[in-house]
């Protein structure tokens, strides 16, 4: 009988880590390189900016790097690492509770002296929020225990804030060992355009795409066969080809093996068993489908969008100038100007439609299955309000 544990190890899910952390092996080695340096008391070097579509597995490698700090500091020099999202800092009081986890408040010097009492303000002045004493206060902290600051969802922060923390960690980190690391959505490269912050430009940036053909099959076939699993090479590799290399598809299909598996009480899994997974697969990815092009047509992007999955359908990747003219020729005239068609290429970036990866100067689609979806959805629209149709 195939011994399979009460809880499926696969969980597709917002920043859920998966069971075998398959294909980042270069980002691990580049984090890795920056932790033994911090350790051994160095300056890490720039900050760390990385970006992707949702559903690559950004969180994950954040869960991952936390980890990996914490068991990876010299005993001497343990690594402290602290967690925010942009929710969690609304104002830079909420920075520097995260950064300095102490009474820092005494450090800093009075906002206003009444005539008995001096009265510390809460909502302090902007100019307090990289006082020198905090930053020579975090310094000095550091240099006892590294530190590494994660930021989730950074291209949701406010600019005002993102700006103060990019200046705190440049002074910071020329001086001590402290590492900060802004990740978000292929929109936070913009985003940090916005915050004047020119040195940002010289930090290291990380892509984070979807997985080549063996870390896809890595991460599906691993798992699986530490449970005494198996799936033959033809139905494997009709997984790795359904999935599209894409982490969050990926999951989606190991969880659901995962279930045919125990369900069936089945020792290996083959092209004939799999056609119920498939199917649960399928009414997922449809839903999560079917969210994103509404959410592109609540926006007013979808009659883009669709001409650029039209244009995707011959080629993997374009340029710029190309987005450019598809978008300007689906804007209606009134609206036709080059603000506005830049907005609309922005958003669509923003909701990881398209991206283009730090390395390269073209544009790849952030999913290929859901270009493929609006563009038959929209197929299916105009069969049935077209004349023949009705006839």
């Amino acid at each position: 009988m195939t011994q399979i544990g009460d809880f499926n190890p696969f969980n597709p899910g917002p920043g859920e880590s998966p069971p075998y952390l398959a294909g980042r092996e270069n980002e691990k080695d580049q984090f890795k390189q920056r932790l033994a340096r911090m350790s051994a008391g160095r300056s890490p070097g720039t900050e760390i900016i990385m970006y992707g579509p949702r559903g690559m597995g950004k969180t994950v490698l954040l869960n991952w790097l936390e980890i990996e700090a914490q068991r990876g500091g010299a005993e001497h020099n343990p690594i402290r690492t602290s967690w925010a999202t942009p929710d969690e800092l609304k104002k830079p009081i909420h920075m520097w509770n995260c950064l300095l986890p102490m009474n820092w408040k005494k450090l800093l010097k009075p906002i206003h002296w009444g005539t008995k009492f001096l009265i510390f303000s809460v909502g302090w002045k902007s100019n307090a929020a990289a006082s020198p004493a905090l930053v020579n206060t975090l310094i000095k902290e550091c240099k006892k225990r590294p530190l590494v600051f994660l930021m989730d969802e950074a291209h949701t922060m406010d600019a005002g804030l993102c700006r103060v923390l990019l200046n705190v960690s440049q002074k910071v980190r020329k001086k001590a060992p402290f590492l900060l690391v802004l990740a978000g959505t292929p929109g936070l490269s913009h985003f940090l355009t916005t915050v004047n912050a020119s040195f940002v430009e010289r930090s290291d940036v990380i892509g984070i795409g979807r997985l080549d053909a063996q870390a896809t099959a890595d991460a599906i076939v691993k798992p699986l066969n530490e449970h005494g699993i198996e799936i033959d090479d033809t139905t494997l590799a009709q997984v790795v080809e359904d999935s599209q290399h894409y982490p969050y598809f990926i999951q989606l299909w190991g969880a659901a093996l995962w279930d045919l598996a125990k369900q069936k009480d089945l020792q290996k899994l083959t092209a004939q068993e799999i056609t119920e997974a498939e199917t649960k697969v399928e009414n997922r990815r449809l839903n999560f489908y079917e969210k994103r092009r509404k959410t592109l047509s609540d926006l007013g992007l979808l009659p883009a969008a669709v001409a650029i999955a039209a244009l995707f359908q011959d080629a993997e990747t374009t340029t710029m100038d190309t987005l450019i003219d598809v978008i300007a020729d689906n804007l209606p005239v009134d609206s036709h100007t080059t603000q506005s068609v830049n907005e609309h290429l922005q958003t669509l970036i923003r909701h990881e439609f398209i991206w283009n990866p730090p390395d390269s100067i073209l544009f790849e689609a952030g999913i290929p299955s859901l270009m493929k979806y609006v563009l038959d959805r929209q197929r299916e629209h105009v069969q049935k309000v077209s004349p023949a149709s009705r006839a």
